[in-house]
């Protein structure tokens, strides 16, 4: 018996050198650190040793170190491992898990050893045991069932101060602008790590970490030429106008709530956490329990107020301390001087080629200074809009004689050049990408097909590449069955007002004859006998995994006739806004949508649902088609650009779920989820859904600092 004892205390020892070389079974110790809090931000003593624990994550360990640590009491530290697996709630890496079981394993022993008077203790156990100074089994128990991983971030951490240099100037004005606090300068600390260009699994980009739902209600443009959220300057005015709006709404609820005016420290810890959480959900544990920030972490319930929010204003005030005092922490550290860039606003559009060719300014140095703009402006398919404030280097003379220079110069055309073509019956993409003289990957992308290229009899694509004549007759070895018909172009440059027309979401095949008559006004071009070259193809298997993400939604809108009259409609689709939809119609405000589908203002529209659209002609039906179809490709472009799908979970549905609160739960966009579950948006208590897994493209040097336990 007592060999056998013997044989899993040294199997455990084994176990552990082998996971981790180097083991050591000293238990990190987390300090208590002299934290600077006041009336603005307060440190309630319930809360200090959870930021005494952030600052030890931001300040000693790296981010390929590992933490193991109680969720409830994060500055109980296990262990820290270095490794490169992931620390993920939902997909850890095997080395991450192999720890938790050991470390649960040693906890239950000392558990059962503390209730039956055992006295032999492994070296180990009476390390963790001093993490316990009340020897009680029940608390110790618990607290195997609560074991969380944390990546380290001091080198994160290190990047976010020489990036901080560049813009905190900039920051500070806005934050005073706005009657803010200074201090929420180190709110971007734990976002992004002030990176402009950081990107989260979740859909979150910018420096302040916005969701595209949001960027419009902030003011922030986000279509396939433009994407604020990058331009540190644009996000950072949205994000003081959240903070700002957020404190006067929660203010509001807390004073409802107790019927006497509220300090600013009572509130600001609110107005903080909901910069994760979200208004709404501080609004209810404020009514709930009042302006007292304590009493909602200790007893606040709810699916989504997870360990990451329940952290989220003690990382911000661990992440204020050290940078604060970062020449104690890091020493001499080199920080970049701040952003000097002279502001032109274009008079007319005009392409990224011409500005680096007139200005003389390399592509690195322009996009460094430009992170608004898409690809589809950088890859020329794109130009940069009349009106757009373009950021140049920054001389003394703001570039006088050169702006006039380029004001001169004659207008321009995109890559495209305003040429369009109705896809017909028994067309592929390759094959009109070939009959054009352009590249399919060109035409895949710029269009949004996805790697299978999928495409619909009446859709209209866009011809990337400069004007050619297409050629008069391609033959490529292909099965018969791809063959081309007889092809209709109508081209924007030659034709002028005419347009082409397609039919109402109808995804039916129609023959050419059919699909021709649409276009009375189109000029005929010679027929193109061709023979699709090779399909963009990808296994079968990957096929599964993409298909539902580049499928190609059904956003036309839908004419009815009601008592003689014609009307427009929609169904919502997420990250969708009436706001976007008064952008896309070109109306401006709101009042004429809720007014015409009798919407109360603060309502939340639902996705699915039906709206009507107060549209006057087809050219603007058409028009807002387009920008509705930008809108939703952009989104995915971004995604795609940042993270793969590489594999498909099955989530059973539990009580209160929904796509949505299932989404926050696996830090996944909600429009992901949905195009996932498009045939079951509203799952029933035990049914199961689809949860894609998603890896990002490139490894991440800047990991999120809250993860979920």
């Amino acid at each position: 018996m007592h060999d056998r004892k013997l044989t899993k205390y040294f199997c455990a020892l084994l176990l552990g050198a082998w996971v981790f070389p180097g083991h050591s079974l000293a238990v990190p110790k987390v300090e208590r650190h002299p934290l600077a809090c006041g009336d603005v931000f307060p440190c309630p003593p319930e809360i200090r040793r959870r930021v005494d624990f952030w600052i030890k994550v931001f300040r000693t360990w790296e981010t390929k170190q590992i933490v193991f640590h109680d969720t409830l009491r994060p500055e109980r530290v296990y262990s820290v491992k270095t490794t490169d697996s992931r620390c993920s709630r939902k997909r850890p890496g095997r080395n991450v898990t192999r720890e938790k079981r050991r470390i649960r394993w040693n906890l239950q022993q000392i558990a059962a050893k503390l209730e039956g008077g055992g006295k032999k203790w492994t070296r180990e156990q009476r390390e963790l045991l001093t993490l316990f100074p009340d020897r009680d089994p029940k608390e110790v128990r618990r607290a195997s069932n609560n074991i969380r991983c944390q990546q380290g971030n001091r080198d994160r951490f290190a990047d976010a101060l020489r990036r901080y240099g560049r813009y905190r100037d900039h920051v500070v004005h806005v934050l005073r602008d706005h009657g803010l606090s200074e201090d929420i300068q180190y709110l971007p600390f734990v976002e992004s790590a002030y990176n402009p260009r950081a990107y989260s699994p979740a859909g979150a980009a910018g420096m302040w970490q916005i969701m595209p739902r949001t960027a419009r209600n902030l003011g922030l443009q986000l279509n396939a030429t433009i994407d604020e959220r990058f331009d540190p300057d644009a996000a950072t005015w949205g994000a003081a106008r959240y903070l700002s709006n957020a404190t006067k709404k929660l203010r509001s609820v807390a004073e409802e709530k107790t019927g006497e005016s509220v300090t600013t420290s009572q509130i600001n810890p609110f107005v903080i956490t909901s910069y994760n959480y979200g208004v709404t959900g501080m609004r209810r544990a404020i009514r709930k329990f009042g302006p007292d920030y304590v009493t909602v972490l200790r007893k606040y319930k709810s699916r989504t107020f997870r360990t990451a929010v329940r952290n989220f204003y003690a990382s911000f005030l661990a992440a204020r301390h050290v940078a604060k005092n970062a020449d104690k922490y890091f020493g001499d550290f080199n920080s970049d001087g701040a952003a000097r860039y002279t502001l032109v606003s274009l008079k007319h559009p005009t392409s990224v080629k011409r500005v680096k060719k007139i200005f003389r300014i390399s592509d690195k140095k322009l996009k460094d200074l430009n992170p608004a703009l898409t690809r589809y402006v950088w890859r020329g398919w794109r130009l940069i809009p009349e009106g757009y404030a373009l950021r140049l280097p920054y001389r003394k003379d703001g570039w006088t004689k050169i702006i006039a220079k380029l004001e001169k110069l004659p207008p321009e055309q995109p890559q495209l050049s305003g040429r369009k073509y109705i896809v017909q019956r028994g067309d592929t993409a390759c094959a009109i990408a070939s009959a054009f003289n352009v590249k399919c990957r060109d035409l895949i992308q710029v269009n949004g097909l996805g790697r299978r290229a999928l495409i619909r009899v009446g859709q209209k694509l866009n011809i990337p590449g400069k004007p050619r004549r297409p050629s008069k007759t391609i033959v490529a070895k292909a099965p018969a069955a791809t063959q081309v018909r007889d092809t209709r172009v109508v081209s924007m440059a030659q034709t002028g007002d005419q347009r082409s027309v397609i039919s109402d979401g109808s995804a039916t095949e129609k023959t050419a004859d059919t699909a021709n008559t649409a276009t009375p006004q189109a000029k005929p071009v010679q027929p193109v006998i061709a023979m699709a070259p090779a399909q963009a193809s990808i296994p079968a298997a990957r096929g599964r995994l993409v298909e539902p993400l580049i499928r190609a939604l059904d956003l036309n809108v839908v004419i009815r006739q009601h008592n003689g009259k014609k009307l427009f409609s929609i169904r919502v689709e997420p990250e969708e806004t009436l706001g976007h939809y008064a952008d896309w119609l070109g109306i401006g405000f709101t009042r004429k949508l809720r007014k015409l589908n009798h919407i109360k203002p603060g309502t939340q529209m639902r996705v699915g649902r039906r709206i009507n659209l107060p549209v006057k002609s087809i050219d603007a039906k058409e028009a807002f088609e387009k920008k509705r179809e930008e809108y939703h490709r952009t989104l995915v472009d971004e995604f795609r650009q940042h993270y793969e799908i590489v594999g498909l979970d099955a989530h059973k549905v539990r009580k209160g779920d929904s796509l949505w609160r299932v989404a926050r739960e696996y830090e996944l966009p909600y429009w992901l989820l949905t195009r996932y579950n498009a045939d079951n948006l509203s799952p029933n208590i035990g049914e199961r859904i689809v949860v894609p897994s998603v890896k990002a493209k490139k490894p991440q040097k800047e990991p999120p600092l809250t993860q979920a336990s």
